[in-house]
């Protein structure tokens, strides 16, 4: 299919740039928490960036198109992935 009129909803192959947390009673991010495994049940991804997608390497644009892209991705994101602005 022609890359330029390829459906913007239909990307098949993508890398998401993020960090993998567990948040403490206080909400903040407890980073030996999460590298211990202890509750992994407990595990959440956050999603940054969006650098490549359908083999497009989108790293030279600014952040703002790859954030946009980044939320047509996760748009139907399971409760565990959250995007980060």
């Amino acid at each position: 299919m022609d890359r330029g009129i390829r459906s913007e909803n239909r990307i098949n192959q993508f890398v998401i740039d993020g960090e993998v947390v567990i948040l403490g009673v206080d909400g903040v991010s407890d980073f030996d928490c999460a590298a211990a495994g202890k509750h992994n049940d407990e595990v959440q991804f956050y999603a940054f960036d969006a650098p490549s997608a359908d083999g497009d390497d989108l790293r030279a644009l600014p952040l703002s198109p790859r954030k946009t892209k980044l939320a047509r991705l996760l748009d139907r994101r399971p409760e565990t992935l959250r995007r980060h602005n």
